[in-house]
């Protein structure tokens, strides 16, 4: 999905009920890049709370984004990650994803990531995009955010539940 590969998945549901799944995503090396030169993160859970509606809300979706991005910028001694901003990325059918962007370095090398909250299929949606700055054009951060939102929107996924 828009340049990414679909890895490892976590099921943290089976250890702490709520915590849902995580599912990796890396870039394949092509045309010239490395391996894995942009990483995503993709998780969806609900927090024990009852099924929540596509288009979630500022009040429902604002403390989720605040969550992840203190969580994207707590790191080791020698990586640093700060927001630069925040938006709102439309979706195609209507609703949207409210992003972070974030700017930093690891190590020498300079990074930027994207960190975007929203719901879908009744339950919370966090997706992470992390790439070094060289490689920006790797992948398309919000292509493939809007990406993993509209997949998980569509009535098949939803009935996964």
């Amino acid at each position: 999905m828009a340049g990414f590969e679909r890895g490892d998945t976590t099921n943290f549901e089976d250890r702490q009920p709520g915590y849902g799944s995580a599912v990796e995503y890396v870039t394949p090396a092509r045309n010239g890049l490395p391996a894995r030169a942009a990483v995503a993160s993709v998780m969806i859970y609900d927090m024990g709370r009852p099924p929540l509606p596509d288009q979630a809300g500022a009040e429902v979706i604002t403390p989720l984004l605040d969550e992840a991005v203190r969580e994207a910028t707590v790191l080791p001694p020698g990586r640093t990650l700060a927001e630069t901003g925040r938006r709102t990325l439309p979706l195609a059918d209507g609703g949207s994803m409210t992003c972070a962007d974030l700017s930093g370095s690891f190590g020498r090398t300079a990074v930027d990531q994207q960190v975007c909250a929203g719901t879908a299929a009744g339950r919370f949606l966090r997706v992470h995009v992390t790439m070094p700055r060289r490689n920006a054009s790797a992948a398309d951060a919000d292509e493939f955010t809007r990406g993993i939102a509209q997949a998980l929107r569509t009535p098949a996924v939803a009935q996964l539940r």
